[in-house]
């Protein structure tokens, strides 16, 4: 664990110092710098901090965990004194933290879920139950830390940069203790029912059902409405007298509430103070003021301080908080760079009218605002950094931010238009992708077409060879250079259909040429056909090139074989027979349990299984040697998804995979599928989630 610390804090001391340099704010660098300095002079200390803050965290994590997370069952020790509002506002920053993490070792730790229930004897734990869960590691870091430098404002920035590519390889942690626990004999194999469930349902993704969509829907009235009770000042009995109207109805509906009906219209003068907020943001921005502005939700939660007074329902409160939360998680998430938050974090007002209006914002995935806010995060990954504000993306949705500052007021449609606007310039780039990598899709799919008519030779090798009936030498022989022709053969299939027939002929010709020949007749018959036999397999032979000095070895035997068979006059014996066709059988059983053994070692493990849910568009990030990382699309899926070439954005740089590299590259952490599912549905699942 030392070692893993020691690359961490090397890391995260690159990471300070990067952003002490790249930050435009003065007192970010500063801090960001003071923060380097202090890693830099007590490193030790904070690795020796958190190693042991994680073994205390872990133990209590696992004492939690058997008492079925009843603290009070503990004797816990720990403070109970009120929490400060720095202290809560870290808790929540911390919880955000994990949930990205989460979501990097989904099939890591889904997988541990299932093995520790298992070794409890209960059905498999949610993730918030695992004592090895990522918030466990978060706290013990964040402990550490506060040990070399209390400051609560370089904590927050130290925080901020525990992506999955700064922090400790959780992937690989996790898989060993699954290792370990496999080793112990815990569920070595996890059912294919188990990996499709992993692969359809993503952590904070509800599954897509009517009951799913009721629950969240019930969930986010809870939300709006919490505190109406306090609020009216009414009793639990008094409390029945009010009316709270569908708070999803169409608009237009509600035109005969009662009078204690609790109203959930935007005030004129809540939605005429949000314009004029709205319009100087606006002028900030064409001022070139906003970029000051800091990546926070800060922006939302002082709506509630600066309106004029009364012009808040409780509805409205809990409305502006619920928008602010997606955006805390908009503003942690590590895949998105940070210019780009920046620009969709000018969305706060729009959004926050448009969420006012229509609460089905919430709940509707396809509501236009989602969509696009979805759509700009989706794109904001594949913003090349080395071209900057020059980059025609960050142009693009530099002016749909500007157009949405500029013009909306309660058109939904212009969420529509915009997001059109993005998908045909992302549409154009895709085009532009396509005729850029035409030669690398050209190559693979040569590759690929040589891989099929390899693996369509070694069947039709081992077809034979696994009867038991060919000769020890022949059988070397036919796996080595008869693969060879055959994978010549099928190879040119589509041009010459009746190459492959022919050489599987003279293969099948070669084999019964040194079978036993029981009869005058059977040798007669070999002397007969023997020379066209030869004169075939030389044929082949020459396709290949095969001129090394084993060739005149092999035909040596072969030729010593063929006169053993031709010399022998005598009929074979019952005896014989039945001792020939032992010998036969024998042969086949082990050459099938060679077999089975080879299957066994080549069986696809989960990381191979994840191939099979990758698809064109998606992006994945890849750990360079250099420490650094880079982020790129899935362009191109062969036929057989035996390659995957990935590019930029436009198709440059093309890189090849074969899925053996992809696979190996998953499995050894150099390579993570980036969470661009639905930003909006994975915060406000965290938000709804975290409100119990």
């Amino acid at each position: 664990m030392f070692e893993q610390m020691e690359d961490f804090s090397i890391r995260l001391g690159k990471a300070l110092l990067s952003l002490s340099e790249q930050t435009v704010r003065p007192a970010e660098a500063g801090l960001a710098f003071n923060a380097f300095n202090y890693l830099r002079a007590d490193r030790q200390s904070f690795r020796e901090r958190s190693v042991a803050s994680l073994g205390i965290e872990l133990a209590h994590a696992l004492r939690l965990f058997e008492n079925n997370h009843k603290p009070e069952a503990l004797r816990d020790d720990r403070d109970q004194s009120p929490a400060t509002f720095d202290e809560m506002e870290n808790k929540v920053l911390l919880g955000n933290i994990a949930q990205s993490l989460e979501h990097d070792v989904a099939e890591e730790l889904g997988a541990l879920n299932f093995r520790i229930g298992w070794l409890f004897g209960r059905a498999e734990i949610a993730s918030a139950e695992n004592p090895f869960r990522p918030q466990v590691f978060v706290q013990a870091l964040h402990q550490g830390w506060s040990a070399i430098d209390p400051k609560i404002a370089s904590n927050k920035i130290m925080l901020r940069l525990l992506g999955p590519e700064c922090f400790l390889p959780l992937a690989a942690i996790l898989q060993k203790l699954n290792t370990e626990l496999i080793e112990r004999g815990v569920l070595p194999d996890l059912s294919e029912a188990y990996r499709q469930k992993k692969s359809q349902i993503r952590i904070g993704m509800p599954a897509s059902s009517a009951a799913a969509y009721g629950a969240r829907q019930n969930k986010v009235r809870d939300w709006l409405l919490s505190g109406m009770k306090k609020k009216q000042g009414a009793s639990a009995d008094e409390a029945e007298d009010l009316n709270v109207p569908d708070l999803f109805a169409p608009g237009g509906a509600g035109e005969n509430w009662s009078p204690n009906t609790i109203s959930v219209k935007v005030g004129p003068r809540l939605f005429s103070h949000l314009a004029s907020l709205q319009q100087r943001l606006n002028e900030m921005d064409v001022a070139g003021a906003a970029n000051a502005i800091p990546q926070s939700a800060g922006t939302l939660r002082r709506v509630k301080e600066q309106v004029p007074p009364g012009s808040l329902t409780q509805i409205d409160e809990n409305t502006i908080e619920l928008l602010a939360k997606i955006f805390d998680f908009l503003f942690l998430q590590p895949d998105i760079p940070g210019e780009m938050k920046s620009l969709i974090g000018k969305l706060q007002i729009p959004l926050l009218k448009a969420a006012l209006m229509d609460k089905k914002f919430f709940i509707k995935e396809d509501h236009p605002a989602r969509l696009l806010i979805d759509k700009l995060a989706r794109a904001s990954v594949s913003w090349e950094l080395g071209k900057g504000h020059d980059d025609p993306l960050y142009e693009m949705i530099e002016r749909i931010v500007a157009r949405i500052q500029r013009e909306f007021d309660q058109q939904t449609g212009l969420f529509n238009d915009a997001a059109s606007q993005l998908d045909a310039f992302l549409e154009v780039d895709e085009k532009s992708a396509a005729t850029a990598i035409a030669e690398p899709i050209a190559l693979a799919l040569r590759e690929e077409k040589i891989r099929r008519a390899q693996e369509a030779a070694r069947t039709e090798v081992a077809q034979r060879i696994d009867t038991g009936e060919v000769a020890g030498f022949l059988e070397v022989f036919l796996e080595t250079q008869w693969i060879r022709i055959l994978t010549l053969a099928f190879s040119v299939r589509e041009q010459k259909p009746d190459v492959p027939a022919k050489a599987l002929r003279a293969m099948d010709d070669l084999i019964w040429s040194v079978k036993p020949k029981t009869s005058a007749e059977e040798r007669k018959h070999l002397i007969n056909r023997l020379p066209a036999i030869l004169s075939m397999t030389n044929a082949w032979l020459n396709a290949i090139k095969w001129n090394e000095p084993e060739r005149a070895v092999f035909f040596s035997r072969l030729a010593e074989r063929h006169a053993a068979l031709v010399r022998i006059h005598t009929e074979l014996s019952p005896r014989h027979q039945v001792e020939a066709a032992v010998n036969v059988a024998q042969r086949a059983s082990e050459r099938r349990m060679k077999k089975q053994q080879r299957g066994q070692q080549v069986s696809r493990d989960e990381f191979a299984c994840r191939l099979d849910d990758l698809k064109i568009g998606e992006w994945l990030c890849f750990a360079r040697n250099n420490g650094s990382s880079v982020q790129c699309r899935l362009a191109w899926i062969s036929p057989q998804r035996s390659r995957f070439i990935f590019t930029s954005r436009q198709g440059r740089d093309p890189v090849t995979f074969t899925s053996e590299e992809l696979a190996q590259s998953l499995r050894d952490g150099r390579a993570g599928l980036l969470a661009l599912e639905s930003m909006v549905d994975r915060a406000l699942a965290a938000a709804l989630d975290d409100a119990g």
